[in-house]
């Protein structure tokens, strides 16, 4: 994969030139040479780009890409050892520089002359090696691009190459007479569902049937087929979550733990803590004792084995003949024998042509039936007929077709595709896939393969991915937007081809969690293993001779290790850039081999003591250690490349943590104190990087703290709510970039403080107040922000039953409202308080009487959600609801879900 060697190595020389200046800025031939290296991985860049628009690559593009995958991961590799080996002796010059001013004072200044002269002689010599390292690295470049360039794909004739997927649709969208696909990518790709209607009848009489007996529903059928898919429509139906008092899903997948599954259902049930050392047996007991004479659903996903995780769920949830559920998902029919043998598992169809054909039609046209061109139809339903019917086939080939241009002949071409893929492949669904994964562009490729480090079924987080693609140095920063802006727009890429299936969304539609679909996963990890991209566990390397050249240089660890020679033998420490222990590492000594380490994450593990041989790992730009009894040590600060910190433990910050010049994202279980240099220790100090901070105690919030941090976008707070006041929430108004805040204050009662005037930055757009017992005459305070878009109230946010809203007080620019568990009872508000609102939830309001029926006349407003709310609430809604209708406005959808 050579495209991604080229961009690491062009951020590797831009960060050598930002971070280390007095290396290279008095040396102009060493200023030269590196950009010679510019400008060769520019070129290398465009001929790598261009050439990956062919769809048919011949051998010679192949050799050509692993050429420049040789020579400029060997580059990196040269330059980056070099750096550590400087920064190491650097390390030890600090010492000794340490010690030569302590004898310099007893001896009055005589050898401060010579340790002068020493230190002007080794700051040439740094140049000089560098000098010489990059002299014969540059010619080897040199030679290589002369090939490329000079090679029949190069340049010149790939500035020849039209790209018919690169006129965005201008020419086609004009003579179509309709909107380009783009507009379809916004859709909620799994909020679209063909061919299922009759299977959810038939789950759906099944689970709301009036047999009294626990019952299994097991679903069965092939991989891709839509079990998990039928499960979800189940689960999420309205008639059906008002059937049962608890609801739970939770996936099993080919390889997990008995005790994390225990974990995760009673996370899900109870949120009373769980105590360290809980065994299963105790767990096991907890959730008996939890669902006793409750009704409940439980989904269990995935299931592969007959062994003794049926047995421990059926001991764990107990039978008490009042209609509770239990679906189970599989491709193996033993399975639903073994949970019971006189049930009658529900098998699962392949789609017919006209369902296939109706499946791709509204996923690249959309629901609302947009024309589609007679002669595309023509062709796509050869397309669908090609699937077989499969719909995980179908969604990936509609995702690829939903981006190219609407034309015969881009369609043809992947008609062609299909039709090659049903002739060679034995699986038409991984033949699909591969297809797909061809067709991405180049800067997709790593992000897609990456998501592999990831286990079998793991909900990944957004934002930590996001995070993990920059420390890769995956993203390319073209024009304004940042970074983390760049990834997002991959990610919804990727999601809009169907190849990455989404698991939950912000209340605007945005991707939160996304998960992959098993013969995803087997894809990427297929591919990865042969580019080398990426070894996960054990997987033994590809046997084909010209892969043999590269060293992997990503691994990732989804099973304990055991033994220390299993990591020795598994990976090659003098190339390797990332690591991921997702069960623990025994022996942290043995992480000082892996000199170009970028990315380290340990989890699952508890150290005694924070392990300081990372403190060597001077390339570092990603850490998470899950867990640690020791306070994150100042040696971290030695990390000056580290752009990520994620330590899940209490800890206090050093006063050293000001010297991590990059830092871009800190997050720590607790923060109990963060030092701030004194005037003697540095006036200047600034973490001007720094974006993201979690989670902060409110007792550390002072303006000389947050002046420090002038670009911080992202906030979490967590504290005594006694030490919430007025003077901590006013600290935050320096802080004039913020746009997410959320305050989370202790449980418990206390004497309330009397009303107050704060003000919060006028930067924020998002603001979350939990337990902070506020009354609620201060959300005028809240009211004054101009670019607030979405308010979350939770646990008692604000107090005191009465929120009376006058008509001077409007919330501009707010869009989302959730009112979770407060004791409020009376509301009195309006349409002009909030013009801009388009959601409104309210959850365990039991004390509100009613909704204010203006609410119902705002312009905007599309969706109210009552969740075990009064019945007073319930009715009020639905009476706004009905006058809405008989007014005309059928748009305003209603949503109440009760467990009475």
């Amino acid at each position: 994969m050579a495209y991604v060697a080229v961009i690491s190595l062009a951020q590797t020389l831009e960060e050598l030139v930002q971070q280390k200046p007095h290396w290279v800025s008095s040396d102009d031939e060493t200023t030269k040479m590196l950009h010679s290296f510019r400008v060769s991985l520019k070129n290398f860049q465009d001929f790598l780009e261009n050439t990956s628009k062919r769809r048919q690559h011949c051998g010679e593009v192949e050799e050509l890409d692993r050429e420049i995958r040789t020579a400029v991961e060997e580059v990196e590799d040269v330059i980056e050892l070099k750096i550590y080996k400087t920064m190491k002796r650097e390390a030890l010059s600090k010492t000794l520089r340490t010690l030569v001013e302590k004898i310099e004072a007893l001896k009055r200044g005589v050898m401060g002359c010579r340790f002068g002269k020493s230190k002007v002689l080794r700051k040439t010599m740094e140049e000089e090696a560098l000098h010489k390292t990059l002299s014969p690295l540059v010619e080897k470049i040199d030679v290589l691009e002369r090939n490329v360039m000079g090679s029949s794909f190069g340049t010149n004739e790939v500035q020849g190459y039209v790209d018919p997927t690169n006129d965005e649709l201008q020419v086609e969208a004009s003579l179509l007479g309709h909107s380009s696909s783009r507009r379809v990518a916004k859709l909620n790709p799994e909020n679209i569902v063909v061919g299922l209607e009759d299977d959810l009848m038939e789950i759906k009489r099944r689970l709301i049937g009036t047999s009294s007996n626990r019952e299994i529903v097991p679903i069965l059928g092939m991989g891709g087929i839509g079990k998990t898919t039928l499960a979800r429509k189940a689960y999420d139906d309205f008639e059906v979550r008002h059937r049962f008092d608890i609801h739970v899903w939770v996936t099993v997948s080919q390889q997990y733990r008995i005790r994390d599954l225990l974990l995760d259902i009673l996370s899900r049930i109870s949120a009373d803590p769980i105590k360290q050392g809980t065994n299963s047996d105790q767990l096991m007991d907890k959730i008996y004792k939890v669902l006793k004479c409750r009704r409940y659903l439980l989904v269990m996903d995935d299931i592969w084995s007959c062994d003794n995780i049926w047995d421990i769920v059926s001991r764990t949830f107990p039978e008490d003949e009042n209609s509770s559920r239990i679906i189970l998902t599989s491709r193996i029919n033993e399975v639903a024998m073994h949970a019971d043998p006189n049930c009658t598992p529900y098998e699962m169809h392949l789609l017919n042509l006209d369902e296939s054909w109706k499946l791709i039609h509204d996923k690249v046209f959309g629901v609302d039936q947009q024309f589609c061109p007679p002669e595309l139809e023509e062709i796509g339903k050869q397309v669908a007929q090609n699937c077989q019917g499969l719909p995980l086939a179908l969604l990936v080939v509609a995702g690829h077709l939903s981006k190219i241009d609407r034309t015969r002949k881009s369609w043809e071409d992947v008609s062609k595709s299909v039709s090659n893929i049903l002739v060679n492949e034995s699986d038409i669904c991984l033949g699909v896939l591969a297809m797909s994964y061809n067709y991405l562009p180049y800067h997709l490729r790593p992000c897609f393969l990456y998501i592999g480090v990831f286990p079998e079924d793991r909900e990944i987080n957004i934002t930590n991915l996001i995070n993990l693609w920059i420390s890769e140095g995956f993203l390319v920063n073209k024009g304004l937007k940042s970074l983390e802006a760049v990834g997002r727009d991959c990610l919804n890429d990727l999601v809009s081809r169907n190849l990455l299936m989404v698991r939950s969304r912000r209340w605007d539609g945005e991707c939160k969690t996304f998960g992959v679909h098993d013969l995803v996963r087997d894809l990427i990890l297929r591919v990865a293993n042969d580019e080398k991209f990426l070894q996960v566990s054990r997987i033994q390397v590809a046997t084909n001779p010209s892969a043999n050249k590269f060293h992997v240089r990503r691994y990732s660890y989804s099973s304990r290790i055991y033994d220390d020679d299993d990591l020795c033998e598994s990976s090659s420490s003098s190339s390797t850039r990332t690591l991921h222990f997702f069960y623990g590492l025994n022996n942290d000594s043995l992480l000082g081999q892996f000199k170009l380490l970028r990315v380290l994450a340990i989890l699952d593990c508890t150290f005694h003591y924070f392990p300081l041989v990372i403190k060597k790992l001077v390339h570092l730009r990603y850490l998470h250690i899950f867990n640690c009894h020791e306070y994150i040590h100042s040696s971290v600060s030695e990390l000056y490349n580290l752009q990520t910190l994620i330590f899940g433990q209490y800890s206090g910050l050093p006063v050293e943590i000001w010297k991590m010049k990059i830092l871009r994202h800190l997050e720590v279980k607790r923060i109990s104190y963060f030092c701030v240099p004194s005037s003697k220790e540095g006036s200047s100090f600034k973490l001007q990087n720094l974006e993201q901070l979690s989670y902060l105690n409110i007792s550390c919030c002072t303006e000389k703290l947050f002046s420090g941090i002038p670009n911080l976008k992202r906030l979490k707070i967590y504290g005594d709510k006694g030490n919430m006041t007025s003077e901590k929430l006013n600290s935050l108004s320096c802080l004039n970039k913020l746009e997410t805040l959320k305050i989370t204050c202790y449980r418990g009662y206390y004497e309330r403080p009397p009303q107050s005037k704060f003000a919060l930055p006028t930067s924020l757009k998002r603001l979350t107040l939990e337990s902070t017992y506020l009354p609620w005459e201060d959300m005028a305070n809240i009211v004054m922000l101009p670019n607030l878009q979405v308010l979350k109230i939770k646990d008692n946010g604000f107090v005191d039953g009465r929120w009376r809203l006058n008509d001077e007080m409007i919330f501009n620019q707010l869009k989302f409202l959730l009112i979770h568990k407060t004791d409020l009872e009376q509301w009195k508000a309006g349409s002009v308080n909030f013009p801009e609102l388009q959601c409104l939830v309210l959850k365990e309001c039991i004390s509100l009487k009613k909704i204010p029926q203006d609410i119902g006349e705002i312009y905007t407003l599309e969706s109210i959600e009552l969740h075990n709310c009064s019945t007073s609430a319930e009715n009020s809604v639905k009476k706004i609801q009905k006058e809405q209708k008989s007014m005309g406005n059928d748009c305003l959808t209603v949503l109440v879900n009760s467990r009475r």
